[in-house]
Protein backbone atom coordinates (compact mmCIF):
# COMPACT_ATOMS: atom_id res chain seq x y z
CA UNK A 1 0.00 0.00 0.00
CA UNK A 2 1.23 3.65 -0.32
CA UNK A 3 0.60 5.11 2.76
CA UNK A 4 1.80 8.68 4.98
CA UNK A 5 2.01 8.43 8.72
CA UNK A 6 2.78 11.07 11.60
CA UNK A 7 3.45 10.75 14.95
CA UNK A 8 3.66 14.20 16.28
CA UNK A 9 2.30 13.40 19.79
CA UNK A 10 5.74 14.58 21.38
CA UNK A 11 8.39 16.69 21.45
CA UNK A 12 9.86 14.90 18.50
CA UNK A 13 8.11 14.42 15.52
CA UNK A 14 8.07 11.21 12.97
CA UNK A 15 7.03 11.67 9.48
CA UNK A 16 7.08 8.42 7.30
CA UNK A 17 5.82 6.85 3.71
CA UNK A 18 5.56 4.22 2.74
CA UNK A 19 5.24 2.46 -1.22
CA UNK A 20 4.34 -1.05 -0.72
CA UNK A 21 7.95 -2.40 0.65
CA UNK A 22 10.14 1.02 0.22
CA UNK A 23 9.77 3.34 3.61
CA UNK A 24 11.51 6.55 4.54
CA UNK A 25 11.33 8.10 7.80
CA UNK A 26 12.06 11.56 8.61
CA UNK A 27 12.63 12.70 12.02
CA UNK A 28 12.15 16.69 13.62
CA UNK A 29 13.94 17.31 16.98
CA UNK A 30 13.77 20.44 16.17
CA UNK A 31 11.64 22.68 18.73
CA UNK A 32 9.37 25.29 16.86
CA UNK A 33 10.69 24.98 13.89
CA UNK A 34 9.00 21.62 13.44
CA UNK A 35 5.94 23.29 12.04
CA UNK A 36 8.19 25.13 9.52
CA UNK A 37 9.53 21.09 8.71
CA UNK A 38 6.58 19.36 8.96
CA UNK A 39 5.43 20.28 4.81
CA UNK A 40 8.99 19.91 3.59
CA UNK A 41 8.99 16.19 5.82
CA UNK A 42 6.04 15.13 3.97
CA UNK A 43 6.97 16.48 0.21
CA UNK A 44 10.67 14.50 1.44
CA UNK A 45 9.07 11.13 2.31
CA UNK A 46 6.49 10.38 -0.27
CA UNK A 47 8.91 11.64 -3.03
CA UNK A 48 11.98 9.52 -1.78
CA UNK A 49 9.17 6.60 -1.86
CA UNK A 50 8.88 7.12 -5.81
CA UNK A 51 5.35 8.47 -5.62
CA UNK A 52 2.99 11.67 -5.60
CA UNK A 53 0.60 12.67 -3.00
CA UNK A 54 -2.27 11.93 -5.31
CA UNK A 55 -1.53 8.29 -5.27
CA UNK A 56 -1.60 7.50 -1.53
CA UNK A 57 -4.15 4.84 -0.65
CA UNK A 58 -4.47 5.93 2.96
CA UNK A 59 -2.59 8.80 5.43
CA UNK A 60 -2.71 7.97 9.37
CA UNK A 61 -1.78 9.70 12.89
CA UNK A 62 -1.40 9.57 16.26
CA UNK A 63 -4.89 11.31 17.36
CA UNK A 64 -4.25 11.77 21.63
CA UNK A 65 -3.25 12.23 23.95
CA UNK A 66 -0.03 14.28 22.92
CA UNK A 67 0.86 18.11 22.60
CA UNK A 68 -1.69 20.51 21.18
CA UNK A 69 0.43 21.95 18.96
CA UNK A 70 1.88 18.77 17.32
CA UNK A 71 -1.24 17.28 17.11
CA UNK A 72 -3.01 19.94 15.56
CA UNK A 73 -0.02 20.50 12.97
CA UNK A 74 -0.40 16.82 12.17
CA UNK A 75 -4.41 16.78 11.89
CA UNK A 76 -4.12 19.99 9.77
CA UNK A 77 -1.84 18.30 7.41
CA UNK A 78 -3.01 15.19 6.91
CA UNK A 79 -7.04 16.64 6.51
CA UNK A 80 -5.67 19.14 4.04
CA UNK A 81 -4.66 16.06 1.78
CA UNK A 82 -7.64 14.56 2.25
CA UNK A 83 -9.62 17.43 1.26
CA UNK A 84 -7.71 17.36 -2.08
CA UNK A 85 -7.00 13.84 -2.93
CA UNK A 86 -10.09 12.35 -1.44
CA UNK A 87 -7.29 10.04 0.61
CA UNK A 88 -8.68 8.84 4.09
CA UNK A 89 -7.15 9.58 7.64
CA UNK A 90 -7.30 7.28 10.18
CA UNK A 91 -6.87 7.69 13.91
CA UNK A 92 -4.78 5.87 16.27
CA UNK A 93 -4.74 6.16 20.07
CA UNK A 94 -1.20 7.59 20.77
CA UNK A 95 -0.29 5.33 23.94
CA UNK A 96 -1.53 2.32 22.10
CA UNK A 97 0.91 3.33 19.25
CA UNK A 98 3.81 3.19 21.67
CA UNK A 99 2.68 0.35 23.54
CA UNK A 100 2.57 -1.60 20.19
CA UNK A 101 5.90 -3.24 19.76
CA UNK A 102 6.06 -4.73 23.60
CA UNK A 103 2.18 -6.76 22.95
CA UNK A 104 4.26 -9.84 23.80
CA UNK A 105 6.19 -8.86 26.69
CA UNK A 106 6.01 -11.00 29.49
CA UNK A 107 4.18 -8.16 32.04
CA UNK A 108 2.51 -5.15 32.41
CA UNK A 109 3.52 -2.30 29.50
CA UNK A 110 3.17 1.44 30.91
CA UNK A 111 3.25 3.74 28.08
CA UNK A 112 3.66 7.42 28.64
CA UNK A 113 4.20 10.85 27.04
CA UNK A 114 5.72 13.79 29.84
CA UNK A 115 2.58 15.89 30.31
CA UNK A 116 5.15 18.44 32.53
CA UNK A 117 4.20 19.73 36.02
CA UNK A 118 4.89 16.20 37.67
CA UNK A 119 2.13 14.15 35.27
CA UNK A 120 2.11 11.65 32.33
CA UNK A 121 -0.15 11.30 29.95
CA UNK A 122 -0.50 7.07 30.64
CA UNK A 123 -1.77 4.19 29.74
CA UNK A 124 -1.55 0.52 30.71
CA UNK A 125 -1.28 -2.79 28.79
CA UNK A 126 -0.65 -6.61 29.25
CA UNK A 127 -0.24 -8.52 26.13
CA UNK A 128 -2.06 -5.53 23.96
CA UNK A 129 -5.19 -5.54 26.38
CA UNK A 130 -5.75 -1.98 27.94
CA UNK A 131 -5.42 -2.27 31.70
CA UNK A 132 -5.90 1.06 32.87
CA UNK A 133 -7.17 3.49 29.69
CA UNK A 134 -5.02 7.21 29.27
CA UNK A 135 -5.04 9.01 32.27
CA UNK A 136 -3.21 11.92 32.57
CA UNK A 137 -1.74 11.04 36.21
CA UNK A 138 0.93 10.89 38.35
CA UNK A 139 3.99 8.10 38.43
CA UNK A 140 2.66 6.79 42.21
CA UNK A 141 -0.94 6.87 40.33
CA UNK A 142 0.25 4.67 37.15
CA UNK A 143 1.77 1.96 39.57
CA UNK A 144 -0.94 1.03 41.32
CA UNK A 145 -1.80 -1.27 37.95
CA UNK A 146 1.45 -3.12 38.59
CA UNK A 147 1.56 -6.20 41.31
CA UNK A 148 4.91 -6.65 43.26
CA UNK A 149 8.15 -7.82 41.30
CA UNK A 150 5.82 -8.01 37.84
CA UNK A 151 8.03 -7.21 35.10
CA UNK A 152 7.34 -3.73 33.60
CA UNK A 153 8.33 -2.79 30.37
CA UNK A 154 8.10 1.26 29.88
CA UNK A 155 7.24 2.42 26.20
CA UNK A 156 7.10 5.91 24.83
CA UNK A 157 9.47 9.06 23.79
CA UNK A 158 9.88 9.72 27.55
CA UNK A 159 10.40 6.33 28.93
CA UNK A 160 13.86 6.76 30.23
CA UNK A 161 12.28 10.09 32.30
CA UNK A 162 9.58 7.74 33.69
CA UNK A 163 11.71 5.54 34.23
CA UNK A 164 14.51 7.43 36.45
CA UNK A 165 11.50 8.03 38.37
CA UNK A 166 10.33 5.05 39.71
CA UNK A 167 13.70 4.29 40.40
CA UNK A 168 13.57 6.77 43.27
CA UNK A 169 9.74 6.28 44.01
CA UNK A 170 9.83 2.49 43.44
CA UNK A 171 13.05 1.23 44.03
CA UNK A 172 11.92 -2.44 44.17
CA UNK A 173 9.81 -2.54 40.87
CA UNK A 174 11.34 -4.54 38.02
CA UNK A 175 11.43 -1.79 35.38
CA UNK A 176 12.45 -2.31 31.48
CA UNK A 177 12.80 0.18 29.17
CA UNK A 178 15.04 1.19 26.03
CA UNK A 179 17.40 4.18 26.12
CA UNK A 180 16.54 5.40 22.67
CA UNK A 181 12.84 4.43 21.45
CA UNK A 182 12.24 3.22 18.12
CA UNK A 183 10.08 5.68 15.53
CA UNK A 184 6.40 5.13 16.43
CA UNK A 185 5.33 5.04 12.52
CA UNK A 186 5.89 1.40 12.11
CA UNK A 187 3.38 0.93 14.63
CA UNK A 188 1.04 3.44 12.96
CA UNK A 189 1.33 1.87 9.29
CA UNK A 190 0.48 -1.89 11.30
CA UNK A 191 -2.15 -0.40 13.26
CA UNK A 192 -3.69 1.61 10.68
CA UNK A 193 -3.96 -0.99 8.14
CA UNK A 194 -5.37 -3.59 10.63
CA UNK A 195 -8.05 -0.89 10.90
CA UNK A 196 -8.95 -1.20 6.84
CA UNK A 197 -8.93 -5.03 7.16
CA UNK A 198 -11.31 -4.73 9.96
CA UNK A 199 -13.11 -1.95 7.62
CA UNK A 200 -13.25 0.64 10.46
CA UNK A 201 -14.28 3.70 9.45
CA UNK A 202 -11.41 6.69 8.90
CA UNK A 203 -11.22 10.17 10.72
CA UNK A 204 -14.65 12.29 10.25
CA UNK A 205 -14.70 15.57 8.95
CA UNK A 206 -15.71 16.71 12.40
CA UNK A 207 -13.36 14.41 14.66
CA UNK A 208 -9.95 16.00 15.84
CA UNK A 209 -6.99 15.63 18.47
CA UNK A 210 -8.15 13.29 21.60
CA UNK A 211 -6.39 15.77 24.82
CA UNK A 212 -6.31 14.40 28.38
CA UNK A 213 -5.78 17.94 29.86
CA UNK A 214 -7.26 21.69 29.27
CA UNK A 215 -4.78 23.79 27.24
CA UNK A 216 -3.38 26.52 28.69
CA UNK A 217 -5.49 28.87 26.76
CA UNK A 218 -8.77 27.85 28.32
CA UNK A 219 -7.52 26.87 31.69
CA UNK A 220 -6.62 31.12 31.68
CA UNK A 221 -10.34 31.33 29.94
CA UNK A 222 -11.58 29.52 32.72
CA UNK A 223 -9.63 31.49 34.86
CA UNK A 224 -10.47 34.85 34.12
CA UNK A 225 -14.35 33.52 34.05
CA UNK A 226 -14.19 32.87 37.50
CA UNK A 227 -12.58 36.08 38.75
CA UNK A 228 -14.97 38.10 36.55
Amino acid sequence: MKSLVIDSASARMTVAAKNDDYTTTVILDIGPKQSQELLPAIDYVISRCGMKVSELDYTALCKGPGTFTGLRLAFSALKAIEIAHSVPVYAVPTLEVYAFPYKNFDGKVISIIDAKKDQFFAAVYKNGDEIMPPEDSTADSVMKNIKDNEPVMIAGPDAPLFAELLKKTSPSADLRYLQVQPPATEAVFTLAENMIKEKKEPLKDFEGPEYLRKSEAELALESKTLKD
